[in-house]
């Protein structure tokens, strides 16, 4: 896993997004990379095995994956 983001999901969601590694999950307004909120809930995914585990096997939410690749290409997005 990348050391600059954190990997986190949705309640219910299909797909894992990237937190600034900085950023608390266990805040509503919290953006990931591509500006989504988990509102009305909380990311899923730092808490316990299980979720780890699943934040890891679900693909990447294609935007933050494009954020972060802008941002190591020397660039920040935001």
């Amino acid at each position: 896993m990348d050391d600059d983001v954190t990997r986190v999901y949705t309640d219910g969601g299909t797909v894992a997004h990237f937190l600034d590694v900085l950023q608390s999950p266990n805040a509503s307004d919290t953006e990931a990379l591509c500006g989504r909120t988990p509102w009305p809930g909380l990311w899923h995914g730092t808490g316990s095995q299980d979720e780890e585990e699943r934040a890891i096997d679900l693909r990447v939410c294609s935007q933050c994956q494009a954020v972060l690749t802008h941002r190591r290409n020397g660039y920040l997005s935001r």
